[in-house]
């Protein structure tokens, strides 16, 4: 008997502790302003915010509306650890928006190297200032390229393009990997490039109707020295 009401107690005091647990956890997370509906109502995104965005979203960037009437959330995901010095950089750009901590993904083993690959991530909260961002570039869950690039993208944007989903050829080239663009998308691109940069580029097919953009060393305007400033220093390999 002795030994049943131990057991009795014993499991009320845990489901007692439970319980507390989660309420402490549910007040902290109501005490924090950026939870409430005001704050994502009202959170309004500074200006090297808004041109950092348009080149994540261009890149790799990821916005999500669950439903048309619901705000928007962003996700930012990079491999690591290679990329972790760019994805913290990232983090603290938009902390004031983020309600989690990083988290890491390790995927299945590659069946063709055996190799195991990782990639760090984080989701902001959903935020009625990103929903102009979800209407300006997705279309029926597509990403087109939205008709007045010229008037957004700015030497902040193209920065964080080349950082997110850019590249470096053999031969020294910086790369935009615009492969999910249509070839007219891309030559529209390469137009707002020189008439926004003066940067001359060419493109090229790398698979069927996937196209990537060029941007040469040798020409007149030099690509380190309109976005070299806002480039984090683990990702200067791009552009110089």
């Amino acid at each position: 008997m002795w030994l049943v009401f131990t057991w009795f107690y014993i499991l009320k005091f845990y489901s007692f502790c439970k319980s507390v647990r989660k309420i402490h956890t549910k007040n902290n997370r109501s005490d924090n302003y950026k939870y409430t509906s005001n704050y994502k109502k009202e959170y309004v995104l500074n200006t090297f915010q808004r041109e950092a965005l348009i080149g994540l979203i261009l890149g790799d960037g990821f916005l999500e509306r669950t439903k048309p009437h619901h705000n928007t959330r962003l996700r930012i995901e990079q491999s690591y650890p290679e990329k972790k010095q760019y994805f913290d950089h990232l983090y603290l750009l938009f902390k004031p928006m983020v309600g989690m901590d990083p988290s890491i993904i390790e995927r299945k083993a590659d069946k063709r190297t055996g190799l195991v690959y990782k990639s760090i991530f984080f989701w902001t909260l959903k935020f009625l200032c990103l929903n102009e961002f979800y209407e300006m570039f997705y279309k029926n869950k597509v990403k087109p390229v939205p008709n007045n690039l010229g008037e957004l993208l700015t030497p902040v944007g193209l920065a964080y393009w080349i950082m997110d989903d850019g590249g470096k050829s053999f031969y020294g080239q910086t790369i935009l990997h615009t492969r999910s663009f249509t070839k007219n998308e891309v030559k529209f691109i390469q137009t707002v490039l020189k008439n926004n940069f003066g940067l001359v580029t060419r493109i090229e097919e790398k698979k069927l109707n996937q196209w990537i953009i060029y941007i040469p060393l040798k020409q007149d305007v030099k690509l380190i020295n309109i976005v070299g400033k806002y480039i984090h220093e683990s990702m200067l390999y791009k552009v110089q």
